[in-house]
């Protein structure tokens, strides 16, 4: 914490994936070297996660929402009601606000998809703003466009608007502008953004654990879908049995689940263990592999894509058909020269030619991923604290 009395909030929400978490995460180590940091989740608890060192971490009454465009959050636990819950969470945030008297407070995507936290975050502003001094507030978000199902999408982007110059300082745009630069994310964004701070800091990524794969050859097939789920569990399935007619040049074959998949889809993918294909549960830190690995076959998460983009990896990348982030991201990144572009409703034969693709692929430009350690640089500029 380096000797100082500073306080900081770290809050963010995750449902079907764990990027967020590890997003935020990163930014809650990068502070801790101005600040005491609280990290508060509002997602379902992750075996075997560990906050940084120094970090205070509060587990929020979780929520999760399906992916469906209309889809609400709901508990996870069904013994309270969605109000219930929303007071149980704001009262956490509030109690530790008016204790600890943060200066500078990161809220990862609100306002841009404010059904994800309810109302678990209004008594908390209704605070801050009967404060005298009222400290840094920064709506941290990705590479995203407008929500393009929204039934009236200028209207949205004018109650973004309020509301971020109503109550934040500014928005961090973890995204490197080369391949993600704001007019391309749409005019209703650019309108929810007009008269707001923004600053663009590259690609937030986990600290690279340096591995003993260092210097020799990579090989092998690596297939990963983040957090889970039952499209990821069929998916793993179908690539498992595209990879096994690829190249023989892409064995052995890894697959890792995420630790959101349940029970039963799991049995599912285990029962594709041969030789030459292990199947994980989760790794908890996936450098070693997607370093120790020739190609990666995953979703369109952006964690993901971005951890085996900065290691240099041919990826090919299926979007999730009812997340339209991932799209938008996959499509970019293919149009850049940067991965390889998959669709789930594709053959198991043109799956495996797209496979054998990858031995002859790589990426056109290396990825800014600096996003940590500018956010903290532009925290410190607002709150003017000198480096340490």
């Amino acid at each position: 914490m380096a000797g100082t009395n500073i306080e900081a909030f770290v809050i963010f929400q995750y449902s079907n994936g764990v990027g967020h978490l590890a997003r935020c995460s990163t930014i809650a180590r990068a502070l801790g070297s101005i600040a005491h940091v609280t990290m508060f989740s509002g997602g379902r608890p992750i075996g075997g996660y560990l906050p940084p060192a120094g970090v205070d971490f509060v587990q929020l009454p979780a929520i999760r929402w399906g992916t469906a465009p209309d889809a609400s959050a709901v508990p996870v636990d069904p013994g309270y009601t969605m109000a219930e819950t929303d007071r149980m969470r704001s009262k956490l945030l509030v109690d530790g606000y008016l204790r600890l008297k943060p200066k500078i407070i990161v809220i990862e995507y609100f306002q841009f998809a404010p059904q994800r936290f309810g109302k678990t975050l209004d008594e908390l502003f209704d605070v801050i703003s009967r404060k005298q001094e009222s400290p840094v507030v920064i709506c941290a978000t990705r590479t995203y466009p407008m929500r393009r199902w929204e039934a009236d999408a200028n209207a949205h982007a004018a109650r973004i608007n309020e509301q971020l110059r109503k109550h934040f300082s500014g928005v961090f745009h973890h995204a490197d502008p080369k391949l993600f630069p704001l007019a391309s994310l749409g005019p209703h964004l650019q309108s929810a953004l007009s008269g707001v701070r923004v600053w663009q800091t590259g690609f937030v990524r986990r600290p690279v654990v340096q591995t003993g794969c260092s210097g020799r050859l990579a090989k092998g097939l690596l297939l990963t879908v983040g957090g889970g789920g039952p499209l990821g569990a069929r998916l793993l399935v179908r690539w498992i049995k595209a990879a096994k007619a690829a190249s023989s040049d892409l064995l052995p074959i890894t697959a890792v689940c995420g630790p959101l998949m349940d029970v039963d889809d799991l049995k599912l993918v285990r029962a594709e263990q041969a030789e030459n294909v292990a199947v994980h549960d989760w790794i908890a830190n996936m450098d070693e592999l997607i370093g120790s690995s020739r190609a990666i076959v995953c979703m369109g998460g952006g964690n993901t894509l971005v951890e085996a983009l900065s290691l240099n990896k041919p990826v090919l990348a299926f979007a999730h058909d009812e997340l339209p982030d991932q799209a938008f991201q996959v499509n970019a990144l293919h149009a850049h020269g940067m991965l390889l572009r998959g669709d789930p409703s594709l053959s198991e034969r043109e799956m495996t030619a797209l496979m054998n693709r990858l031995l002859r692929f790589a990426p056109q430009h290396p990825i800014d991923c600096d996003g940590a350690d500018r956010s903290l640089e532009i925290i410190r500029q607002l709150l003017e604290v000198s480096p340490q």
